[in-house]
């Protein structure tokens, strides 16, 4: 390596971050998505009120020093259902996501090392097959087929992640 293509590299590398930094949309939802991890992190030993109690008489309140996103119409603290509903979000975008890639990245593998046979034809049809269907029909057959739960809901939209990662996977490897 030629000491100005290593420079090239690093002035690359500086450019990027600069982009990264100065990109107030992205630095706006990189902090707000470091709130939602924190605040779910926090609420796993802590939060400022015990979600499953109604306090009819606080219902409805505004933003205070006691309530600092106020109180739904059963007086619970909405900051405490959000810090608890964070944790649920995360877990299941997490484990959906990790379902999509742990088989979605083996198929695009597959379909790109076999290029062109029965293989790649039969892997890249079947995420025709799931893409023809809209991710809510699949939620709704998975629910009505092995009844409602967070677990199901899981699948449903870990299923709908398997093509995309197979195709940008495939996509990825044939062009290396």
């Amino acid at each position: 390596e030629s000491p100005s293509t290593g420079d090239a590299g690093v002035r690359n590398e500086i450019s990027f971050a600069r982009a990264v930094f100065t990109n107030r949309n992205l630095m706006a939802g990189i902090a707000l998505t470091l709130v939602f991890i924190i605040g779910a992190l926090v609420s796993l030993f802590w939060t400022p009120y015990d979600i499953t109690v109604f306090e009819i008489p606080n219902r409805m309140k505004t933003p205070s020093a006691a309530h600092w996103l106020g109180t739904d119409h059963y007086g619970r603290d909405i900051l405490s259902m959000i810090m608890q509903g964070a944790q649920t979000s995360i877990a299941v975008a997490l484990v959906a996501v990790g379902i999509g890639m742990g088989i979605g990245v083996p198929l695009g593998l597959a379909a790109a090392a076999r290029e062109g046979s029965l293989l790649d034809e039969i892997i890249m049809r079947s995420n025709d097959v799931i893409f023809a269907f809209p991710s809510l029909l699949i939620a709704i057959l998975i629910t009505a087929v092995y009844g409602p739960s967070a677990l199901n809901a899981i699948i449903a939209i870990g299923i709908f992640n398997i093509p995309v990662f197979a195709r940008l996977t495939r996509g990825a490897a044939m062009r290396a």
